[in-house]
């Protein structure tokens, strides 16, 4: 008797059509910004996603993690020296570590039998933010915890129709909506996130 629900479920997934996997991966994300280094840097990302998908189009949703470092420039001191926490710190580097977590959700557009374009809104929070250099005082915030960003890419899924385990890959570039500077809100911050991943599917 207990094979049944088990038979059940499994025949409604397969007439769905519902996928759901984990998956992983680097992306390079840059902070554009007065006193900031406009340059990419690097960092991991895992996650976990569910699809829906039928004939020519699905939707997916998806928790990502994500790390990632941003370093100020020469004229970050000149706009938010009073904030730090020693004035011989002027020439210091700051690098400050960030751990995020999104929550995309992507319209899939199908082109051919394995290649879906994606399209969407994240929500992203910012739930760890690091001074790496010590350079600010405590309890300085630098980075806003939420943001809001789109997105734009492609996946690439191995496999039929029949629900058995695929391999996936997929790029991503993630633009930023709305300012990320909690110092000074008149200095706009923005950011650029280019993804790439490999995952596992069923």
């Amino acid at each position: 008797m207990l094979i049944l629900p088990f038979i059940f479920s499994t025949y409604i997934v397969a007439a769905l059509d519902l996928s759901f996997g984990l998956k992983g991966g680097l992306q390079a994300q840059k902070m554009n910004g007065d006193g900031l280094k406009n340059v990419y840097s690097t960092g991991p990302q895992v996650g976990a996603f569910i699809n829906l998908n039928k004939h020519r189009i699905g939707l997916q949703l998806e928790s990502v993690w994500t790390q990632n470092e941003i370093t100020t420039d020469s004229s970050f001191y000149g706009l938010y020296k009073q904030y730090y926490k020693r004035i011989n710190d002027s020439l210091t580097v700051g690098n400050f570590r960030f751990q995020t977590i999104s929550l995309p959700i992507l319209l899939n557009i199908k082109c051919t039998q394995k290649f879906w374009l994606q399209i969407g809104p994240q929500y992203s929070a910012n739930v760890s933010v690091i001074d790496k250099s010590e350079l600010l005082e405590s309890g300085i915030k630098i980075l806003k915890n939420n943001n809001y960003n789109f997105i734009g890419g492609f996946w690439y899924q191995s496999g039929g129709d029949s629900h058995s385990l695929k391999l996936n890959m997929g790029a991503r570039i993630i633009v930023g909506l709305n300012n990320l500077n909690t110092i000074n809100t008149y200095e706009v911050w923005t950011n650029q996130i280019f993804q790439v991943h490999l995952g596992i599917s069923y």
